[in-house]
């Protein structure tokens, strides 16, 4: 039994995967980077709504708790925008393909229904299952395990959705180091704000955060 992290894929985002993906395999000539960019711009702004501006939805609109995840929101979304255009723009097609690749290994399709995924480790899964059940239950001590679950789950997205995607393109020094930089920001952003929301988080809002959470993990046998 293998558990994913699995966000649903919407219509728009995997028509124009098919598109681009079957424009690369067929050999088509015409350069591909606006619809790469425009891929990779609605990938990653899907998995930021899910990620991490869902999680504000059952939260006092005007809480602090709510700030913090729009601003680590778009502190992500600029980081990664300005890089999906630096680096992709003046690629050729042979150049920009492992990055379709890449993101085609995020797939993963149950029931004809496609999701943007990737695998989660057993311990971190038994883990945030166990925190799930204890604050459904009405535990709320197991709040520092939940924030040590959710700054490695970071870490591994941070991996499947950023590292992996940057790290087959082949770039200069600059934007390589600039890649870089935009990593440690997202990662450093996204750290920052686990710890400074989980700690403050009622009951109330803890059970409202598993309630939207939980369903995201799909075990596949």
């Amino acid at each position: 039994m293998q558990t994913y992290y699995a966000i649903p894929c919407p219509d728009g985002l995997r028509q124009n995967f098919a598109t681009l993906v079957d424009n690369f395999e067929r050999g088509v000539k015409d350069p591909q980077n606006k619809l790469l960019i425009a891929v990779a711009n609605d990938y990653t702004d899907k998995i930021i709504e899910v990620m991490i501006l869902g999680n504000s939805q059952m939260m006092d609109t005007q809480s602090l708790a709510v700030k913090v995840l729009h601003n680590v929101a778009g502190i992500i979304r600029a980081t990664a925008h300005g890089l999906i255009k630096q680096v992709l723009y003046k690629m050729s097609n042979q150049e920009m393909a492992p990055l379709a690749t890449q993101i085609r290994a995020r797939k993963l399709v149950i029931a004809e229904q496609e999701y943007i995924s990737f695998p989660i480790p057993a311990n971190l899964a038994q883990g945030y299952k166990h925190c799930f059940a204890a604050i459904k239950a009405g535990d709320i001590s197991v709040r520092p395990m939940l924030m040590e679950n959710m700054l490695a789950f970071s870490d591994l997205a941070n991996h499947y959705f950023y590292v992996e995607s940057v790290k087959p393109l082949k770039l200069g020094l600059i934007t390589r180091k600039m890649a870089d930089l935009g990593g440690v920001t997202i990662n450093k952003a996204s750290h920052a704000a686990i710890k400074k929301l989980v700690p403050q988080l009622n009951l109330e809002e803890l059970q409202g955060f598993v309630a939207y959470l939980e369903p995201f993990f799909v075990d596949v046998p």
